[in-house]
This record gives C-alpha cells, sequence and structure tokens, in this order.
C-alpha cells in the first residue's frame, strides 16, 4: 500500500515537470501593485552552491557568490532580498513593469541548475459601481444594467438574489460581460443584482436593486353577496400593483366617496342592494383596471336561520294552526267527559192504541239537530236557541210523547249530532 502510494506520488511529481533532483520553479505567480511576492523552487538539489542568480529577462536583479549578495541594479536596492539556503527571491512594492519572466541558476563546482518563472502584477480592483436605469422600470419596457471599477479587471460575474445570473432569450450580455441588457422586462426581473469585478489578487462589487413596476392587475372584491336589513357588511378590493394603487369605489354607477381599499355599509337598508365596483389605479403604469360586487339586502332573521327566516304571513299562518288544534283538542275533551258513558234510551215506547202509557212511565224526548255550514257549533240544552261559532243557526226538532200535558217524574233526553 505504501510502495503504491509512493508510485503516485512520484507520477504525480513528473506530470508536474518536478524530478527529484531538478531544481522546479513554479510556472505562474501573481502580484498587486505595491504587493509583494515571494520565488521559491518547489525543489532543488541538495548541493553546496557556489553562485546563486536571479535575473529578470537578461537583467540580473540579485546575485550571491560564495554567500556574498549584491544587487547591481538600482531600481531593485531595497527591494529584493535573497535566502541562499532555500534559492527563494522576495521581491517587494511592486510595479506593473515588474511582470515578466523570471530566471533562477544555480552552480555548484561539479553542476549547473536553471529554471524560470513568469510574474503577472495586477491593479487591485476597486471602486465598482453599477450603472442602471436611469428612469422608472416599467413592464414591458427594456432595461441596461452596466459594471465597471478601476484596477485590472480579468472576470465580471453577475448575480441576481444570490444566483448566478446567466444568458437567456430577454438576458444578453456585452462580449466583456460587463453590460447586460435585458429585453421586454418583467415583474420577475424585480429583485437584487450584484456584479463583482475580479483579477487573480483582488475583486470589488457593487449592488443594484432594480424595481420593474406593473399592474394594477387581479383585481378582486371579497365580501358577502347577501346581508340582513340592518346589518353591516364590508367589501375588501385587493390587486397585483407595483407601487401599490389607489382606489375608488362606485355603487351602481355612482361614486361613493371612498377611496381606500375596503368599503363598509352600517345599517343596511334595501336601498344598498345593488352593484359595487372597486377601480384600482397605478400611478406609474398609468393603468386602471376594475371588478364589481354584487350585494342583495335580505329581510332580518331570513339568512340567521330558525323562526325567524320565517315571512310574517308564515309565522301568522303558524300562530292561528296551533290555536285552531289546542281547539279541537279542548273541545274533544269536554264532549268525552260530559257523553261518554251515558246510557241511551229507547226512543219507543211501549205504545197501545197510538199512544205511550203514563203511569209512572218517563216520557222521552230526543232532539235532531243538523248543521248548515260546518261541524263547530254549540248546543244549548236548555232550550235556548242554538248557533253556531260563526253564528249559523242550527234547527232543533223536537218530538214528544202523546201525553205533553203530564209532568213526568224524570225526562231523560239525548241528542243525535249528525254531520
Amino acid at each position: 500500500m505504501a510502495a503504491r502510494a509512493l508510485t503516485c506520488t512520484l507520477t504525480l511529481l513528473v506530470w508536474a515537470g518536478v524530478s527529484l533532483g531538478q531544481l522546479v520553479l513554479p510556472n505562474r505567480q501573481n502580484g498587486a501593485v505595491g504587493g509583494n511576492v515571494e520565488f521559491k523552487p518547489i525543489s532543488f538539489p541538495s548541493d553546496t552552491y557556489q553562485v546563486i542568480t536571479w535575473r529578470f529577462g537578461e537583467t540580473i536583479v540579485i546575485k550571491s557568490i560564495s554567500g556574498s549578495v549584491s544587487i547591481p541594479r538600482p531600481e531593485y536596492r531595497g527591494r529584493v532580498s535573497l535566502d541562499i539556503n532555500t534559492l527563494a527571491l522576495e521581491l517587494r512594492n511592486l510595479t506593473m513593469g515588474d511582470t515578466g519572466v523570471y530566471i533562477l541558476t544555480a552552480d555548484t563546482a561539479a553542476s549547473s541548475y536553471s529554471a524560470e518563472t513568469t510574474l503577472k502584477v495586477f491593479v487591485n480592483v476597486s471602486g465598482a459601481t453599477i450603472t442602471g436605469p436611469a428612469g422608472l422600470v416599467i413592464e414591458g419596457n427594456s432595461a441596461n444594467l452596466s459594471c465597471d471599477a478601476s484596477g485590472t479587471i480579468v472576470t465580471t460575474e453577475w448575480m441576481k438574489d444570490n444566483q448566478k445570473l446567466s444568458p437567456s432569450n430577454n438576458i444578453i450580455f456585452s462580449a466583456d460581460n460587463r453590460s447586460v441588457s435585458i429585453s421586454a422586462v418583467s415583474r420577475m426581473d424585480s429583485g437584487e443584482y450584484r456584479c463583482t469585478l475580479s483579477n487573480p489578487v483582488s475583486s470589488d462589487s457593487d449592488v443594484f436593486t432594480m424595481t420593474v413596476n406593473y399592474g394594477p392587475d387581479n383585481v378582486r372584491i371579497e365580501g358577502p353577496s347577501e346581508v340582513e336589513e340592518r346589518g353591516s357588511v364590508m367589501l375588501l378590493c385587493s390587486a397585483e400593483s407595483v407601487p401599490d394603487p389607489s382606489y375608488a369605489w362606485t355603487f351602481n354607477g355612482t361614486n361613493t366617496g371612498v377611496t381606500t381599499d375596503s368599503l363598509t355599509v352600517d345599517q343596511v337598508t334595501f336601498s344598498n342592494s345593488g352593484t359595487y365596483t372597486c377601480t384600482a389605479w397605478n400611478n406609474v403604469t398609468r393603468r386602471e383596471t376594475s371588478a364589481s360586487h354584487s350585494l342583495v339586502v335580505r329581510e332580518i332573521g331570513s339568512l340567521s336561520g330558525g323562526v325567524g327566516s320565517l315571512s310574517a304571513g308564515a309565522i301568522a299562518g303558524i300562530v292561528i294552526g296551533v290555536l285552531l288544534g289546542v281547539a279541537l283538542v279542548a273541545g274533544l275533551i269536554v264532549y268525552f267527559t260530559k257523553f261518554a258513558g251515558r246510557p241511551k234510551s229507547s226512543s219507543r215506547g211501549v205504545k197501545q192504541n197510538g199512544a205511550t202509557q203514563n203511569g209512572g212511565e218517563h216520557e222521552l224526548n230526543y232532539a235532531d239537530i243538523r248543521h248548515f255550514q260546518n261541524n263547530q257549533s254549540v248546543l244549548n240544552m236548555g232550550g235556548t236557541s242554538t248557533q253556531t261559532r260563526q253564528g249559523t243557526p242550527a234547527m232543533v226538532r223536537a218530538h214528544r210523547g202523546a201525553n205533553q200535558g203530564a209532568k213526568p217524574e224524570a225526562e231523560v233526553t239525548y241528542s243525535e249530532v249528525r254531520k
């Protein structure tokens, strides 16, 4: 396992241009104007070096002979230093003129080694600024964003709401990626745009918030469609709009004077039934949209349920029906109490020669009562006139025995009621 790991490591070193016993420098190094950079070999032979020389092109930057260091060029004095143990060169206070190829040469008594690297100096990026549309952005129009900064700009990246902004059918980037053109902007294009300008040693960014004005759309009214008289009702109007719209209410085409998103009517009457219209107005897009709502005022109790849901006529009918039912039950009770269980006597007496026997016999009488209109009659058995409840007289026919002059000891009377 260890051997395999060593093999992989050696393979990677060879692939990277690194061989054991060779002098190797990084391929490229970056630095910022005014900053520092260190050129340090990745590997070098373990040997005693008599001469170590760093050159910038053909110009000697610094040189060491048997440990004695010299800086022949005045432009490098005070800016460079050499570590003779690691062969590393430090270059300070970089300028754009320091960009180029640097060569290291290390000589021993028997061999000479050489390697080179490239330095790229950048000016730090600063003052990033996004320039957006000068006026208000309205849905359907176009919008342009551009980003710029001072310094050496290598890459430009755009983000929207912390997501990478990529080209699409309506989003087009310039060749250097510093400008974005959005055609036919929609409400979905509203948000925070971030531009980041960078180079290998520095970066800077700016944020621009774009608001797309739109609407009003989808105007709707919420509220009951029915309400009882003397109740109250509130209608609420809403719309999708940026900025928030203003509202105006009309009732059956007449302006109500209400300019808020809600309309309230207290102690409603039947005259409040009708069509309520809400109009939303956007003072930026210069657009308006309306919605209507129908309201019907009902009688008190018609929507709450129970007895209160019946009309006055229906309530009167129920009361009359109940009273008649009570009267009928009471009449039946009285009838059965007075007449049920009494013995019936025969209307036919013992006749001899067409006359009844009167010696101690009872005289039999009966009354035949007929009603002319209805069965709701009251009969007075005391001999006075009988009237129906509606004032219609009843006809009473009495049948007596032959001996009417004689007063019987007891008189048995029955009534036959024919319906």
